[in-house]
């Protein structure tokens, strides 16, 4: 599971990187507007590993389930009996008692009404929150139905926000969520749409993001991938699997970074050597860095630094990603205080030249 986010993560990344969007300038009169004239096609394997990780996700909660069942029940399940274990997910309360009276579930204790097992699962059901709607256990229902059922998951480009780099009391850039009067409902960018207006003339550089998002199927909600699947993979991880075992959540995580492409003869004590870092945030990291050592070279350069770019790029590739994003958070953290950052800079530029002189 947490490889195969990993993958996601990696084409993810890859195609945000290669900058999907195609803009040019119209000039209207005194205005200029920048406008999405195209769009790069996603890849097409992207949102079916996206409804691959939803299903693992899925079928991970009903494994545990079913492995709970044959552990608090006394004797074998029956067939018939096997086929009524499965995870409800219900908005409302009556549906999910309805589940419970179901006539063979029932009979079996772990699961029958006032079992310790379905106490358990009643906790975790939708209805326990207000907004049933935007419950991890519902959003999981309707994504991996329609993976299964219907198409794989509804992926698409949208915008994600439009930073100018010095504000400008004239210039306007669109906003998110504004292609739809229904708060929360977004629709994906289109070629013709328009990212900023500005005074014609005027020189203003922009940061414009458009991540790859997620519809949700009940509710018509666009939200991030990667958000979509770490939040999921999260809720079962550190959640519902150890309420679904234990009945609480006070427990060490489930650490995500087992290795399942081998084979392990203890499974428990590789468990305690597994990573704790989730893929999607060991996907941000790199992104984040990706664009710290692209930014690097250019701040040690310039005056009056005046590093040599060579030099500090073969040193900012030999340091890893966790390194470079706190180098280039502490240069925006002192850059208020001119001193400081002189200070800070001629570190970064020792080290690197101190790097080159080893190499």
């Amino acid at each position: 599971m947490d490889q195969l986010i990993a993958d996601i993560t990696r084409i993810v990344h890859d195609y945000t990187d290669q900058g999907p969007l195609t803009l040019t300038e119209v000039v209207q009169g005194d205005r200029a507007h920048v406008k999405v004239t195209a769009i790069a096609p996603i890849p097409e394997v992207l949102p079916r590993l996206v409804a691959d990780a939803l299903t693992q996700l899925r079928a991970a909660l009903e494994h545990a389930l079913y492995a709970e069942v044959e552990h608090l029940l006394p004797r074998p399940l029956t067939d018939q009996e096997a086929r009524t274990i499965e995870m409800p997910a219900y908005p409302d309360q009556a549906r999910f008692e309805e589940w419970l009276a179901h006539g063979r579930r029932r009979k079996i204790p772990p699961v029958a009404a006032g079992g310790v097992l379905a106490e358990r699962i009643r906790t975790l059901q939708p209805f326990q929150r207000r907004d049933a709607d935007d419950h991890p256990l519902r959003l999981l229902a309707e994504h991996t139905n329609l993976a299964k059922h219907r198409t794989p998951a509804v992926a698409a480009t949208r915008l994600g926000a439009v930073y100018p780099d010095r504000q400008h009391p004239d210039l306007a850039v669109a906003l998110p969520l504004e292609r739809n009067p229904q708060p929360g409902h977004g629709l994906p960018l289109q070629p013709g749409d328009i990212l900023a207006s500005g005074p014609r003339g005027a020189q203003i550089e922009l940061s414009i993001l458009p991540p790859v998002c997620l519809q949700r199927p009940h509710t018509g909600v666009w939200n991030i991938a990667l958000k979509e699947l770490g939040y999921l993979e999260d809720w079962v991880r550190t959640t519902a699997i150890p309420i679904l075992i234990t009945g609480s959540r006070q427990n060490t995580p489930i650490p995500p970074q087992l290795d399942i492409t081998i084979g392990h003869s203890d499974l428990r004590r590789a468990l305690l050597s597994a990573g704790t870092m989730p893929a999607v945030e060991r996907g941000n990291l790199s992104i984040q860095a990706t664009m710290a050592r692209r930014d690097l070279p250019k701040i040690l350069s310039m005056p009056p630094v005046g590093a040599d770019p060579e030099t500090v790029k073969a040193w900012v590739a030999s340091l890893d990603d966790a390194r470079v994003v706190r180098t280039v958070a502490r240069i925006a953290l002192v850059n208020s205080d001119q001193k400081a950052l002189l200070n800070y800079l001629g570190e970064l530029c020792a080290e690197a030249q101190a790097f080159q002189k080893r190499a």
